[in-house]
């Protein structure tokens, strides 16, 4: 399935989401932090995601290593640089 975060054929996407009550309690960084780790150690390069820019996650997929790579009236298309070591991005 393509969805809006899709760069091409050999990218992960995620599309994550956690209900209203375990939000900001750190869960997202930790299961972001554990997918990109097992991207990496699957050989992924990269990885990719849409998020609307009032959705505070925005932030915290930057301080993750996410960069905007392109811009829309609402949205960035981000991408995240893979490493086997995704501990020095947080």
């Amino acid at each position: 399935m393509k969805g809006y975060g899709n760069i091409d054929d050999k990218t992960p996407e995620f599309a994550i989401s956690l209900y209203p009550q375990y939000r900001k309690m750190g869960i997202g960084t930790k299961l972001m932090e554990y997918m990109l780790a097992e991207l990496a150690s699957r050989g992924y390069e990269k990885a990719s995601l849409s998020v609307q820019k009032k959705n505070y996650a925005a932030k915290m997929y930057k301080k993750l290593g996410f960069r905007i790579i392109s811009e829309q009236e609402d949205d960035y298309l981000m991408l995240h640089i893979l490493s086997l070591d995704t501990s020095s991005s947080t």
